[in-house]
């Protein structure tokens, strides 16, 4: 679908016109894009092989500096050898100067937070490939195309519904919950199968286990939150 595909069925599903009238289709289309970089964190499906030239922060850097896109590390390599994931307690162990150690080959990388990154040892002018699960590519034109397969784009759909009617609150917020829940559950099966495909390449993250996660109290608002709506008599 294209994102005026996209948009239209959002706003035929709140009963909007297509031109747009309580929701806009600039809120549907944002809903959308949200939709997209929502789906890219939870199944890392999206991925891109790059390098970097290490500079004066060496052990440290901010990955989103470097790369707009950058969302975590899946493979790394330097020099023609693999650098492999670490904790700082390994670091630790290994070598307990490791924040100021240097050297031609990189051995070690730790990832911490959403793009901070630590390789040991490094020195400036180390040149390092790395391939990283990346966000989506924004939506802007009405031509433009999801990223994802055709088969994942109804999931946008979906979740535009249930964020655009978020800000309503009560019970037409919680009458969107099984958008939600269906966008989930395609996130879930997708990320299955980049599961699969990123432990058959080893690569050194996989998804989020959507299986594993009890997702009841995110889709179900509890007691007393919701008014009940009064009857005459």
């Amino acid at each position: 679908m294209q994102a005026q595909d996209i948009v239209t069925r959002i706003l035929a599903r709140l009963d909007q016109p297509a031109s747009g009238g309580y929701y806009t289709p600039a809120e549907a289309l944002s809903a959308a894009n949200e939709a997209q970089r929502f789906f890219a964190l939870l199944t890392l499906g999206l991925e891109t092989t790059a390098s970097f030239t290490t500079g004066s922060t060496a052990p440290f850097f901010h990955m989103q500096s470097t790369f707009q896109d950058w969302l975590l590390p899946l493979r790394m390599t330097a020099g023609g050898s693999q650098v492999r994931p670490a904790r700082l307690a390994e670091l630790d162990s290994l070598d307990s100067g490791w924040q100021t150690s240097s050297g031609a080959k990189a051995l070690r990388y730790a990832a911490l937070g959403f793009d901070f990154l630590i390789i040991y040892p490094a020195s400036q002018g180390l040149t390092v490939n790395v391939t990283y699960a990346r966000s989506p590519v924004p939506m802007v034109a009405q031509t433009d195309v999801p990223e994802f397969p055709e088969q994942c784009h109804p999931a946008f759909v979906d979740y535009g519904v249930y964020r655009c009617r978020e800000r309503e609150g009560a019970q037409e917020f919680q009458k969107t919950l099984p958008y939600l829940e269906r966008f989930l559950g395609e996130a879930k099966q997708y990320a299955s199968y980049i599961r699969g495909r990123n432990i058959a390449l080893r690569y050194d993250k996989l998804p989020f286990e959507l299986e594993r996660v009890d997702l009841s109290r995110l889709l179900t608002l509890r007691k007393g939150l919701v008014p009940e709506r009064k009857t005459n008599g």
